[in-house]
């Protein structure tokens, strides 16, 4: 068995070195063939390594709930003002129920890279291929020394529901005209408005 691979490894090295000696092998062409073998598993291994890495991210306070808080109550406020104007309507008080918190929009930096390579072979045929790369990113403005991103469009929350109390709300007139007064001003449909008499 000894001399089976001795034998093999002999032919070996003799293919190798008359590839050498008959110029089909260059010691140029070997050593560019181990660079890309090396790169291959260079690259192999820190694909890896960076796919372990824990994602950093970056949070943004949460500051919904207060902001539809504060919302919710400039629109009880103010609905509450423009009602106790209505003729016969007397104190009121009005409940409004959001539903979520609303959204906001922030502007985008879009960076859109297309890029494309027309291979042809030795046998006349084309091959086009076709990379596209998208990369987005949120833009910022300084207020007062920090980052805050820039904001394109607010979304307001939906309202679930208007509850009027008034003074004259058990008269049927008033109470009709409290309830168009809430569609209107908040573009809410009458099923769901609630207009209630005041505790007496």
């Amino acid at each position: 068995m000894n001399t089976m691979s001795s034998f093999l490894s002999g032919t070996r090295n003799n293919f190798v070195i008359k590839l050498f000696k008959d110029g089909v092998l260059s010691i140029k062409l070997v050593l560019i063939g181990a660079l890309g073998v090396l790169l291959l598993v260079a690259g192999g291994v820190f694909d890896y390594q960076s796919s372990k890495l824990p994602a950093t991210v970056t949070e943004i306070p949460k500051q919904a709930p207060t902001v539809s808080r504060n919302y919710e109550e400039a629109l009880e406020a103010k609905m509450a003002n423009l009602l106790s104007q209505v003729h016969g309507a007397g104190t009121v008080s009005v409940s409004i129920t959001l539903e979520g918190g609303g959204a906001v929009e922030h502007a985008k930096n879009v960076v859109k890279e297309v890029k494309t390579i027309q291979e042809r072979d030795t046998g006349g045929g084309t091959r086009t291929t076709t990379e596209t790369k998208e990369s987005e990113q949120i833009l910022v403005s300084k207020e007062n020394g920090a980052d805050r991103p820039v904001m394109v469009r607010d979304y307001k929350p939906v309202i679930k529901g208007v509850l009027v109390v008034a003074e004259g709300g058990a008269d049927s007139t008033v109470k009709a005209n409290l309830t168009r007064a809430v569609e209107t001003g908040l573009g809410v449909p009458s099923y769901k408005i609630t207009v209630l008499p005041h505790r007496k």
